[in-house]
């Protein structure tokens, strides 16, 4: 997958997430997002250790980074942006924001448009410096299933932009478990990955 490349005029959305796996939900999801937003590219950064998810233990940065990788060829506009990991960042979204303004991704430069779940809008409230974050980026909100919008604050709700992307009842937490079948769930170079390398109690028959 093409890095995430500085180019004048460009729109560019940022989906964050620890995509542990990548699956069709984030994908489709992405795909809507950048249709309807009119995006140049669509980077996925994947979360190095996200704070709001320190009780859990993840699949190494290197190989979420290849699963996410193996995503490239579904969409031109896909890239990969690995600078909370790179850079050493704290996780938060504020500080991913500001150290890519810092290295030249400015409003006089081009324009970036955060993407999140419905389900991070309702967690919003408990991020850090949360006023900051949706003055700093525009934000756009991606409909998941069981975190329906109005429910999330009003005051946060009003500073968003609601989009229209597909809603695909997976959940990367739902592969882990085995709930939902690997080869309906995440596209099938992913799920040869998953099943080669022994991710998440998968095996090779």
């Amino acid at each position: 997958m093409t890095h995430l490349q500085l180019i004048e005029n460009s729109r560019i959305g940022l989906f964050g997430g620890t995509f542990d796996p990548p699956h069709w939900g984030h994908i489709k999801a992405a795909m809507g997002a950048a249709d309807e937003l009119n995006l140049d590219q669509l980077a996925f950064l994947p979360a190095n250790n996200p704070p709001h998810k320190r009780d859990r233990k993840f699949t190494p940065i290197h190989k979420r980074k290849h699963m996410l990788e193996l995503c490239s060829g579904l969409d031109q506009r896909f890239r990969l942006c690995m600078i909370e990991a790179e850079d050493d960042l704290p996780g938060t979204t504020l500080h991913t924001v500001e150290r890519l303004r810092e290295i030249g991704y400015n409003e006089e430069f081009c324009h970036l448009i955060w993407l999140m779940g419905s389900d991070s809008l309702h967690d919003l409230p408990t991020w850090h410096s949360p006023e900051r974050l949706l003055e700093s980026i525009e934000i756009a909100i991606m409909p998941r299933p069981g975190y329906p919008v109005d429910k999330a604050q009003t005051q946060f709700l009003k500073e968003v932009r609601i989009l229209k992307t597909p809603l695909v009842k997976i959940s990367a937490e739902e592969i882990r478990s085995k709930q939902v079948r690997l080869g309906e769930a995440v596209p099938a170079p992913v799920a040869e990955y998953i099943i080669k390398n022994c991710l998440y109690g998968f095996a090779p028959d």
